[in-house]
């Protein structure tokens, strides 16, 4: 398996941190897909010897703390995916409604805690910059202007949307390929000011926002490399066709990038995987493992001004003792420096949360236990400057 990333040197500015390790070290440095090791400058690779040598997150926990919060597993129930259940049913959007209430929920009950964290007050800030490079163009493709982009071939219950504010919304979503495989696709949709209401009303003009006349274009693609059932192990890996989670999608409202964290098999085998657009009418960067394993499981992942956190299913425990991960960034998604492990070692840990506020990150997920209703943990940590 590669562990080198992809040259960095194809986006606009960004932080001299995004450097590139050599292939020799370990994690926490970058893992890649691509296999051909990039240049790397004299000073961009002793920032990143830096970067691997000193810890990006600690935590402010010793261990995960029980809490008496509800699970998002509980209600409403789960129902698992059926990769043959068409996106466009009325029973697909029932179910997709059920997911993103679950989604939100998880994510409230994170608040409290990364609300009453000092750090969360305080900033990541980086200061050497990158010269801007060319950046291969978006497709503009009319994706219709409904409340999704359209795409005949989208997987029930992954496509995720949200907002940009006044830079319009952001569409990610599953869409099948040929023998069990998938693809990752995104569309962006511009917001469009509304007209004038009439002063002699007393209105006020209107914002900027997105709205049914403005139309998606795309798709963008974030990720094709899937390899499908590929073998008899593929049931245990997590996934067949539609038959996997949902991808994750926060955007930077500082920068307006977008972050992207799902799992899928790639080339190398099974991991969780992690991209990022700098632009919206720019392609996706190539995007980066977070971490390889024998089978696939949830990520999200969760943004604020440079600081990145990606909470996963650590794809190398097993069924009956999952655990959940938390990988972070402090350059934007351009170098996970850190992967720790935040769930217990006997814990059978699944559907993890996460928030990012200042350098304050708060992971959640919930435990079960035979004949017992989940448990929801949760786990503060810190990101160090």
């Amino acid at each position: 398996m590669g562990t080198r990333k992809a040259s960095v040197a194809r986006f606009f500015q960004y932080p001299s941190r995004m450097a590139l390790p050599p292939a020799s070290l370990s994690a926490p440095c970058p893992v890649s897909r691509h296999r051909r090791p990039p240049r790397i400058a004299p000073l961009a690779l002793l920032l990143a010897l830096t970067a691997c040598e000193t810890p990006a997150l600690r935590w402010v926990d010793a261990d995960a703390e029980a809490t008496d919060l509800p699970s998002p597993l509980t209600y409403p129930p789960y129902v698992a995916t059926d990769s043959t259940l068409n996106a466009s049913s009325p029973y697909a959007d029932f179910l997709l409604t059920q997911d993103l209430w679950r989604e939100a929920g998880g994510t409230t009950l994170l608040e409290p805690s990364v609300a009453a964290m000092a750090e969360a007050l305080d900033s990541v800030e980086t200061h050497a910059m990158l010269p801007p490079v060319q950046t291969a163009p978006a497709p503009l493709t009319s994706l219709g202007n409904g409340h999704a982009p359209i795409d005949a071939l989208r997987c029930a219950r992954s496509i995720r949307i949200v907002s940009a504010g006044a830079r319009g919304q952001v569409a990610v979503w599953w869409s099948r390929g040929a023998g069990g495989r998938v693809r990752l696709a995104a569309a962006w949709r511009d917001s469009v000011v509304a007209p004038p209401v009439d002063s002699v009303a007393g209105g006020a003009p209107g914002a900027a926002m997105a709205v049914p006349g403005s139309a998606w274009r795309g798709p963008i693609m974030v990720d094709s490399l899937d390899q499908g059932p590929g073998d008899a192990q593929a049931a245990d890996r997590g996934a067949y066709g539609c038959a996997r989670p949902a991808p994750s999608v926060a955007i930077d409202l500082k920068y307006g990038y977008v972050h992207v964290a799902y799992a899928l098999t790639g080339p190398e085998g099974p991991g969780v995987f992690y991209a990022h657009q700098m632009d919206p009418r720019s392609q996706f960067e190539p995007p980066v493992a977070i971490l390889y394993g024998e089978r696939i499981g949830d990520a999200r992942v969760a943004v604020d001004g440079e600081v990145v956190a990606v909470a996963y299913e650590d794809p190398n425990s097993g069924l009956g003792r999952r655990k959940i991960g938390l990988a972070v960034s402090r350059t934007s998604g351009h170098l996970f420096e850190d992967r720790l492990t935040a769930s217990g070692p006997i814990s059978n840990a699944r559907d993890p949360h996460v928030i990012v506020r200042g350098r304050a990150v708060v992971v959640g997920w919930s435990e079960t236990a035979a004949g017992a209703d989940p448990i929801f943990r949760l786990r503060r940590a810190r990101v160090e400057r």
